[in-house]
C-alpha cells in the first residue's frame, strides 16, 4: 500500500467513477508505482512493486468475496527462461456460477515508467492520483491500465456476482509485463496451457470470448503487433558511422508503412493519421550514446546522447546531447546548431536530464512532442531530428568526427494486425542485415522474441464485435468498428481456442481518448470514462 494518500476529491469526481470502491482502488494502484522497465541493450530488467500490487488486487477481490489468485511463470512454470529472476504475478480472479460458458477479461496493472524529463513536466506527483479544476483525475498509469482496465473491471466482476439471473462464467486476468511485449504475463499464462488439453479445467485462458478494456472508446477488429528491436554495435565506434547507423533504423518507416491493413483507422482523416487504414510503423524511440572526455584540443565533440524515455515504446519528449569542448567554441555552438535544426523542432539548453553533465560541458536538448510509440504521428519524434542534426554539424565541421562513442539504439516497430510476428521479425532483420553488410559490418540489429507479439485480426462482422459495437454505441455513444494502432493483449491471443476448438474472439475497448496522455506526462482520465466501462462489461457478460 503507498504510505501516503493525496488530497480527497470533491464528492461528485468519487461519485462520476460509478461505484464507492473505485476511486480508493484507483488511488491505492496508481500509489504503488507499477512500473516495468526493460532495456536488454543495457542490461536493465526493473519492476520493483509487482508483488506488493498482485498482493493488493488479490486482498482487495478477497474483502469483496471473489476468488483471487496468484500465478507466476517465474515459481509456477518448471524450466521457464528468460524472466531474469524477476517474481511476475499476474492476478487471477473467478466468479463461477456454474453455467457452461465463460467469459474472460484482460487488463494489466504494470505502466511505463516516468523518466527524468517527463517529471518536469507533470503539475503533480505522477505516483499520486490528483483530481484537478478540469474535473479530470491524473497519474501514471490513470487510464493506461489501471483506469480504463483493471479497476472497471474488478468492479464489473463485483457488481455481477450478485446477478442471480447471470448465465456466465467469469474470469478476471490481471497480468504484468503488457508494456514490454507479455513474456511474463499474457504469455506466461499461454505457456502454462500449451501443456494442457484444450478441454483440461486447469486450462488460464479457457472461455467463448475475451474482452480486453485496454484501448480508445469504440470497438476493434484487429489490433496491431509489436517487435521491440536493438541495434548496437560491437564496440565504440565514431559519430558519423553511428549516425548513419541510426538513420538507417529511422528508414525503417518505409519498410512498415508498406504493410497496409483491411482496418480503417479511428485517427483519419483529422487526427494526423497517414492514411484511411492502419499501417505498419517504425520508431527509433531510443538512442543512448556515451564517449571518453579526452579528445582533440580545441574540438567540440560529442560525449553522451540520451533520448530522455526508460521506455522502448514511448517517444521521448527531448534528446539530450553533453557536448565537451574549449570553452569558445561550446559559446557559438548553440547558435551554430540551431541553425541546422529543423521545424518544428527547437534547441535548447537541457533543463532535466538523466545524464550527468560535467563541469563546463554544454548539454542542448533537441525538443519535439512526446506521444505513445504506437501513435507517432500524434507526436514528433526528437530521434530523426536529432540524427539529421548530428549529420549536418558533422558535415559542417562543428563537431569532432574522430572520437568514439559506445552507442545503442531502440526500435519500437508496429505491425498491422493481419501480420504474423514471424513474418514482421524476418522482414526487419532481413533489412538490418542488408544495410549492415553493405554499409557497417559491426553494426547489428537484435529482435528478442519474448519482447514481440504478431498482429491480431477478427472479422469485422464477427457476432461477439457487433454486440460490442452495439453496447459501445450506447455506453459511449461511439459507433463503428475500427482497428487499433497501439497493439494491446489481443495479439497475443491469436491462435488461442475456445474450448468448443472455434477461434478466441478478443474484443479490445476503453476509455483512452486522445487527450489522455496515455505514457505521456499528465496522464489522465475522464472519471465518467471508468463508469462507462464497467457498464459496457457489465452489459457484455449479461446481456444475451
Amino acid at each position: 500500500m503507498p504510505n501516503a494518500h493525496p488530497p480527497e476529491p470533491p464528492l461528485a469526481a468519487k461519485e462520476a467513477l460509478g461505484d464507492a470502491e473505485a476511486y480508493p482502488l484507483l488511488r491505492d494502484l496508481v500509489g504503488l508505482a507499477t512500473t516495468n522497465l526493460e532495456d536488454p541493450a543495457h542490461e536493465r530488467w526493473e519492476k520493483p512493486h509487482y508483488v506488493a500490487a498482485a498482493r493488493y488486487l488479490v486482498s482487495v477481490a478477497t474483502k469483496w468475496g471473489l476468488r483471487a489468485r496468484i500465478f507466476d511463470p517465474l515459481t509456477d512454470l518448471p524450466g521457464v527462461e528468460g524472466l531474469h529472476g524477476i517474481p511476475r504475478p499476474n492476478v487471477i480472479v473467478d466468479l463461477d456460477v456454474g453455467a457452461p460458458e465463460r467469459i474472460l477479461i484482460m487488463s494489466h496493472y504494470d505502466v511505463v515508467p516516468v523518466p527524468a524529463e517527463q517529471r518536469a513536466r507533470w503539475k503533480t506527483p505522477p505516483h499520486e492520483l490528483t483530481f484537478r479544476s478540469d474535473g479530470l483525475f491524473y497519474g501514471r498509469g490513470s487510464a493506461d491500465d489501471l483506469g480504463s482496465g483493471v479497476v472497471p473491471s474488478l468492479i464489473a466482476v463485483k457488481r455481477l456476482q450478485g446477478d442471480r439471473s447471470l448465465r456466465r462464467n467469469i474470469r478476471l486476468l490481471i497480468c504484468c509485463d503488457e508494456e514490454t511485449g507479455g513474456s511474463g504475463g499474457i504469455d506466461g499464462l499461454k505457456a502454462h496451457d500449451e501443456r494442457l488439453a484444450l478441454t483440461d479445467p486447469e486450462r488460464l485462458l479457457a472461455g467463448e470470448v475475451a474482452l480486453i478494456p485496454d484501448g480508445d472508446p469504440h470497438a476493434t477488429a484487429g489490433s496491431s503487433g509489436v517487435l521491440f528491436l536493438d541495434g548496437t554495435f560491437a564496440r565504440p565506434v565514431e559519430l558519423p558511422r553511428v549516425v548513419a547507423f541510426g538513420e538507417s533504423l529511422v528508414a525503417l518507416q518505409s519498410l512498415a508503412e508498406a504493410w497496409t491493413s483491411i482496418y480503417p483507422s479511428p485517427d483519419w482523416p483529422d487526427h494526423g493519421a497517414p492514411a484511411p487504414t492502419i499501417t505498419g510503423r517504425a520508431t527509433v524511440t531510443k538512442f543512448d550514446a556515451t564517449g571518453e572526455l579526452d579528445g582533440p584540443a580545441g574540438r567540440s565533440r560529442v560525449g553522451a546522447i540520451h533520448a530522455e524515455t526508460d521506455a522502448t515504446n514511448q517517444i521521448a519528449q527531448s534528446v539530450t546531447l553533453v557536448v565537451h569542448g574549449a570553452a569558445p567554441q561550446l559559446s557559438r555552438l548553440s547558435g551554430d546548431l540551431a541553425l541546422l535544426l529543423p521545424p518544428p523542432f527547437r534547441l535548447e539548453t537541457a533543463r532535466a536530464t538523466a545524464l550527468t553533465v560535467p563541469a563546463g560541458s554544454l548539454a542542448l536538448s533537441v525538443v519535439g512532442t512526446s506521444a505513445h510509440a504506437g501513435y507517432p504521428h500524434r507526436g514528433h519524434n526528437p530521434v530523426p531530428a536529432t540524427l539529421q542534426l548530428l549529420d549536418r554539424a558533422l558535415r559542417s565541421g562543428l563537431l569532432d568526427s574522430v572520437s568514439p562513442l559506445a552507442a545503442t539504439f531502440g526500435v519500437d516497430l508496429r505491425l498491422i494486425p493481419e501480420m504474423p510476428m514471424d513474418v514482421g521479425v524476418q522482414a526487419a532483420l532481413d533489412y538490418a542485415r542488408s544495410w549492415s553488410s553493405t554499409h557497417d559490418r559491426e553494426a547489428r540489429v537484435d529482435a528478442p522474441p519474448d519482447r514481440g507479439r504478431g498482429g491480431y485480426a477478427l472479422r469485422s462482422d464477427h457476432p461477439a464485435l457487433l454486440k460490442m459495437e452495439r453496447i459501445l454505441a450506447s455506453v459511449f455513444g461511439v459507433p463503428g468498428i475500427f482497428g487499433e494502432y497501439g497493439g494491446t493483449d489481443a495479439s497475443s491471443l491469436l491462435g488461442l481456442r475456445t474450448p468448443r476448438g472455434e477461434p478466441l474472439p478478443a474484443l479490445v475497448f476503453g476509455l483512452m481518448g486522445r487527450t489522455s496522455h496515455i505514457h505521456e506526462a499528465e496522464e489522465n482520465l475522464d472519471p465518467i470514462g471508468v463508469a462507462r466501462v464497467t457498464e459496457t462489461i457489465r452489459r457484455f457478460i449479461a446481456e444475451p
